[in-house]
Formats: structure tokens, sequence, C-alpha cells
């Protein structure tokens, strides 16, 4: 058995597993995985028959719960079965033993016991078995089955006796019972009382008088959020529009695609009844979730269907934040189907989803109906309303790089009056992703006065105040936070960072050792180490790192041209060039890539193709002084002296300090 640790430490890794876990069963996901329900069949000599299959119990669906009673009054018990997924409930009628018609049940009263007989036993002899039933409060985990003995008799059986032994021990005998009905027994009394079947004392309501209308399908959201704002092209002309121009009355926002029947149906029923629709000061906008190969037929669905209202086509960004908040917006999480449709209120805040195809008449009718928090039901709440935790739905935005869609979710936090330590510091991280370091800063330090041991706050502090230049405060607080969470890989990892910037090499390979340790799978601690190993001469090993960086996901510039620069250390120019290519391929855009592309090429003598890599550098830096210096150095290897001296005077023209440019105009005097 393992050891508790001697002193209190956290682990980031273990919250973070609980959640992990806790999205995953609240996405569908079960604690029993595929484990099948088991159902065993008592034959009667102290042995059973496994009757999983026979009986069609053996569902995957994950059952909780189950109540035996007799659904069909047949005399033998049935079930209902409550399930985590799937069906949530299912009736099971019992025909695995036709013939027995008759029924004998038995409700206790106690008087010395407790007043419903739990934890009491009733024997039945008949002339051909005894048979025994205990009365219970629980029968299982979230059920409660009746507290009534009952017993299945065939109909030629016999009742000989019945015996009671009630909870405190006393024993009763009835020599001469009745033959079959339904009866109590008080504690102390030598005869039974005749019930009603239970089955009849059951009132069944009359049905409401219908209104003349069906119920509307979707579901209106207790606390309408706000949805998320986007900028898209329109199908067709390609104009922008952004949803938030639609505030100020109704919006029927429909999200659909042209490979989907359903839509098609959806959007043509839109159309035929927009004039209603703008009579009531609704607007429709609707979002296709093509991917560019099918936008074309998007654009032609559009065309035949002779939509007029704003038809856009979404782009990743606003197709996975409206996917993060579709899982989010009840407790059972679901992905984001066609067709779904929101209704918002002139505020912009969604009022009611439809899930799946949906009538335009049904979505008037809602329009009209008005919002509320109530709806559907009359009334008002009694006490308090349950309400959205926008500070997950926040941070759900902020985890997949949504970071507009993030930033209004914690602004609608902060608005209810939350102002949590956890927050504030997710509210940062979002903030840092944008750029607004300063007021990230002060909410980091907020949340820090709220509660000094919040580590993720520190860590997130302390890297601000690295990238500031204030080094001591960040070790201090570094230092704190790594006494308090030990294996904080993030903690770890910057702390290791300053040390290297300080020259401390062999510090910075244990800090990052011991981050790769905590996260093997987190492929910048494994980059961060590579540089540390690089930086004391042991090449070898740098370059396992980067390589086992690169194969968990790594894929920058700066990967590859550090991968490139460490087999060329080692001797191996083909793998080098390889990724040099890579480097300039992953980011066309940075000319540093293609100019160590072309250091290389030179190197290797290949002065044609380094001045291409040069040219590309250029196109998008006109002004590099490095990449007129290279090109002096490829056109003299070329021979083409004058050329050479213009281009290393430009180098020298743009930085007067261009030490190898003046190298190339003194090798050509």
């Amino acid at each position: 058995m393992s050891q508790s640790p001697l002193g209190a430490e956290g682990s980031k890794s273990y919250a973070e597993g609980w959640r992990a876990i806790n999205i995953l069963i609240r996405s569908d996901g079960s604690w029993s995985g595929r484990e099948r329900n088991l159902c065993f069949r008592n034959r009667g000599d102290g042995t059973f028959d496994d009757a999983s299959f026979t009986s069609g119990l053996d569902l995957d669906a994950d059952g909780r719960a189950f109540v035996p009673l007799d659904i069909d009054s047949d005399g033998d018990l049935d079930l209902i079965l409550k399930n985590r997924n799937g069906r949530q409930l299912r009736a099971f009628r019992n025909d695995m033993r036709p013939g027995h018609t008759r029924q004998f049940s038995v409700r206790l009263e106690g008087r010395r016991s407790n007043r419903d007989g739990v934890g009491g036993r009733v024997w039945i002899t008949t002339d051909r078995r005894t048979m025994m039933r205990e009365i219970a409060s629980g029968s299982g985990y979230l059920s409660q089955r009746s507290r009534r003995a009952r017993f299945a008799l065939s109909e030629a059986e016999a009742v000989r006796g019945v015996q009671v032994r009630w909870p405190l021990g006393d024993v009763q005998e009835i020599a001469s019972p009745p033959q079959d009905g339904h009866f109590a027994l008080v504690e102390g009394d030598t005869a039974f009382r005749a019930e009603a079947s239970p089955q009849s004392a059951i009132a069944v309501p009359e049905p409401a008088p219908s209104s003349g209308r069906q119920a509307s399908p979707g579901a209106w959201l207790l606390d309408p959020p706000p949805a998320p704002d986007f900028e898209l092209r329109t199908l067709g002309t390609g104009a922008s529009a952004r949803l938030s121009d639609h505030r100020g009355g109704p919006v029927l926002l429909n999200f659909w695609a042209s490979w989907c029947p359903p839509c098609r149906t959806e959007l043509a029923s839109f159309q035929d009844r927009m004039e209603d629709f703008r009579r009531m000061g609704v607007e429709v906008v609707a979002v296709s979730l093509d991917q560019p190969e099918t936008a074309e037929a998007a654009k032609d669905l559009v065309s035949m269907l002779g939509l007029d209202y704003s038809v856009l086509l979404a782009d990743p960004q606003t197709a996975a934040a409206y996917s993060v908040l579709n899982e989010r917006l009840f407790d059972r999480r679901r992905a984001l189907a066609v067709p779904t449709t929101f209704l918002l209120n002139s505020d912009g805040r969604i009022v009611k989803a439809y899930r799946g195809e949906v009538d335009a008449d049904a979505v008037i009718a809602d329009i009209r109906a008005g919002s509320g928090a109530a709806l559907p039901f009359a009334g008002r709440w009694a006490a308090s309303a349950p309400g959205r935790d926008y500070e997950e739905l926040a941070a759900a935005f902020a985890e997949r790089g949504l970071g507009v869609a993030a930033r209004s979710m914690f602004a609608e936090a902060l608005a209810t009056g939350a102002r949590s330590p956890v927050l504030l510091n997710n509210f940062a991280g979002a903030l840092i992703t944008d750029g607004e370091k300063l007021e990230a800063e002060r909410l980091l330090r907020e949340a820090l006065a709220k509660a000094p041991g919040l580590t993720d706050a520190k860590v997130n502090l302390a890297t601000l105040l690295v990238e500031r230049g204030d080094r001591a405060e960040a070790v201090r607080l570094l230092e704190a936070a790594l006494n308090e969470q030990p294996k904080d890989g993030q903690a770890l990892s910057v702390l290791g960072a300053v040390r290297f910037s300080e020259g401390r090499l062999e510090s910075a390979e244990t800090l990052f050792r011991r981050a790769v340790q905590t996260r093997p799978e987190e492929e910048r601690f494994r980059a961060n180490l590579g540089a540390a190993l690089a930086s004391q001469g042991r090449f070898a090993e740098a370059l396992q790192e980067y390589e086992a960086a690169r194969q968990l996901g790594a894929e920058s510039a700066a990967l590859h041209t550090n991968l490139a620069v460490l087999y060329m250390q080692t001797g191996q120019p083909g793998k080098a060039r390889e990724y040099f290519l890579k480097a300039a391929e992953t980011d066309p855009d940075d000319p540093s890539a293609h100019l160590n592309l072309a250091r290389f090429l030179l190197q290797a003598g290949d002065a044609k193709h380094a001045k291409d890599s040069i040219r590309h550098a250029m196109n998008r830096d006109p002004r590099s002084s490095a990449a007129f210096a290279l090109l002096a150095q490829a056109l003299a290897m070329q021979g083409l002296v004058d050329q050479a001296r213009e281009a290393a005077e430009e180098a020298l023209r743009h930085d007067p300090n261009s030490a190898e440019a003046a190298r190339i105009i003194d090798s050509l005097e």
C-alpha cells in the first residue's frame, strides 16, 4: 500500500485528472465503461442461472437503479431500470415464468417495532416450497422499492402458513392464511386485514385539456448567456457582417450545412415566413458550417432556395466557439450538430436553444410568448434560481484559444459579483494571451492578495515579471510556488528559464529535467531541456530532447532550426538541410528561417539556391542588413564582384555596424 507524504503538498496533475474525468462523465462517459448489467435466476436449490442475456437486461447503458413491481398485474414482478446513459428509464415485463397469475402480498405495520416494518421478514409456506421476503428501506443506489412483501403463486399452489419475524425479533405465525390477495398485518394481531390491490389504489390523473397547440420544441434557458460575437463573410458577395450589428431586436441564429437534408427544409421554412419575421422585427442569421471544399455547394443551395436573409460562412474560430457554448448550455454535454438554432433577445442573449430541425411557426409562437426565467412554466422561483457558471464557461473558451469569447464570459462572471481568486487568475491568463499585460498583472496581484497560496497566480505573475526584467520578485514567487507545489511543471520551467538567462546552465538543466519528469508529454519542457544541454556542448543529448519535442507535436520554425543546427554539430548535414527547409516551410513569413537556410546553402557551396532563400527573406523584410550581407556573399561566390560590393554597401547603409558586410567588402578589395 502506498504511503502518504509526510508533509502536505499539492498535485496539479491530480486536480487536472479529476477535472478531466468529470468532463468525460458529463459528456456521456460512464464510470462503468462498457460493463453490462447482470441478472441471475434463483433455481431454488441454492444455485443460480445467469439470465442476463435471456432476460434482455444485459444493457451497457450504465444502469444505476432498479425497482421491482407488478406492472401488468399478472402476479410476478417486473422491473423499472434507471440508466445513466442512453434511455433514462426502461420498463421490463417479466414473462419468464408464465402461469404465476395469483399474488400474495403483505404490508407490515409495527407497534413495538418501526411503523413500516423495515427489517422484518415474511416467510410463506405452500404445498411445494417456502419463500422469504425481507422489508428494506432501500434496495439499491438511487432506488426505493415498495415496502410490501410480494409472492407469486402458480394457479394450483396452496398456501399452508405464513410466518413473520418482526424487526425486534418477535415471531408471529398465521396458521390458516388466505390463499391469495393483498393484506396488512399489524404487529401482535392474529389475522390479516384485506387491502385493495396496490395497482388499483394508484390514482391516474385525467389528461389536461388541450390548448389546441403542440408543445414548443427546444429548451428555454433559465440564465440566458450572451451569444459570442463574430465577424464573418456573407456567402456569395463576401461582404463582412457582425452578429452584434443585429442587436436591438430578436435574432434567429441558425447553424446549418449543405449536406444536411433537415437543414434545407428548415432554411426554406424560415424563408416562407420572412414577411412575418420582418413584421415582428426578427432578424434571421444563418451560418453555414461547410468546409472550404463544400462552400460552393452551400452557395448553390442558398441560390436555389432563394434565401434573402443573412447567410454567412463560419470560420474555424466561430465554429469552435459555438461548439464549446453548445456543449455547456446544459448539464449533459453534446457536440454542436446541424441543424441547431438559437433564439436571441434584443440584448444578444440566447433565450432558447433548438437542437434539431425546428419549424418557423414554432419559433414565431415562441417569440410571441415573450421571454422570462420561468418559461415555459407559469409562476416564479420561490427560492434562489440556479445560475450559470460563467467562470467555467470562460475557462472552457480560454482552453480552446478563443480569447474574444473567453473575455466576454469572464466579464459576465465579474458582472454577477463573482471575484474569486481563481476567476481573477483565469481572466488574467486570457488578458496575457491578448497582450494586455498591465491589466493582467493588476488582476493577478488582486488574486494573490485574496489567496496568497494560489500557485497558478504566482507562476503567471512571475512569468510577466520575467518578461519585464524584474527577476528578483519573479524568483521569489517561483520558489514560493514550488514550495507549495514541488511538481508544478510551469513553475519549474519558468525558473529554469531565469537560471538559463543568468548563465547558470547546470541549475537550468536540473529544473528543466524536473519539469519534464512532471509532464513528459509537454513538448515545451523537452525543448527547454534541449537548449540547456546544447549550451553545454552536449549536442547528442540535446538532439534527443528536441526530437522528442517534435514527436510530441512541436512544429515551430525555431524548433526545426535548432534541430538543423544540432544535426550540423553531430555531423549529419543531410538531416540539417532537411530541417532548415522545414523551418522555412513551417513559417514562410519568418525572414530569419529563410536566412538560416541561405547560410547553410552558402556553407555547402550552393550559391544559386541560397539566393532564392535570400530573396524570400527580402520580400518579407526589404531593409534587412543580414539579407544584403548574405546576398553579397552569394554574388561573390559566383564571381559577380561589382554586384557583391553593391549588396555589401547596401547592408552597411541599413546597419553601419554589420561586421559581415565590412568583411565582404575587405575581401573584394
